[in-house]
């Protein structure tokens, strides 16, 4: 992996260090008896916050079953995230709208980079940042990396626009 696709699954736990050593110079509170409580209170709803804005898990549970999707003859839509990715996190709402949008006339697949069993559907197509959109309908026909999700542009390529 190299430090780009490093730099970018992880992004979540680089950036929110980095808020947090914002707050401590922006903020003018001297004493570390306010501070301390203030700190703890921020990093606690961060956390919650990436509890339940979290994509979750795979679809699938082998490549075989990700394989079978992908050879349905039905238009299928890839998704490659990762749970520590910040653009991951802020692009579930669209790729929920996308979902409802798409209402079973496709397929949504859903791959976790960090399960091993996403590693050859990566190499397969090229998806090595996060989050990679994919819309595959027999060959590959649309891709889009590393930014939100343009679902105007997905649900062109599904043919459902």
């Amino acid at each position: 992996m190299s430090f780009t696709e490093t730099l970018s699954s992880n992004s979540l736990f680089i950036i929110f260090p980095l808020f947090l050593l914002s707050l401590a110079f922006l903020l003018p509170i001297k004493r570390w008896r306010v501070r301390l409580p203030f700190y703890t209170a921020v990093i606690v709803a961060a956390v919650i916050a990436y509890a339940l804005i979290r994509p979750g898990d795979s679809t699938v549970a082998s490549t075989d079953e990700a394989n079978q999707i992908l050879a349905s003859g039905q238009p299928v839509f890839i998704e490659f995230f990762s749970n520590s990715c910040a653009l991951c996190l802020a692009s579930q709402p669209r790729v929920r709208s996308l979902e409802s949008k798409i209402d079973g006339r496709a397929e949504v697949l859903k791959l976790n980079v960090q399960d091993p069993l996403s590693q050859p559907l990566m190499r397969r197509f090229n998806a090595f940042s996060t989050p990679t959109f994919v819309v595959v309908n027999g060959d590959q026909v649309w891709q889009q990396n590393g930014a939100l999700l343009d679902t105007g542009d997905a649900l062109a390529a599904l043919g459902l626009s």
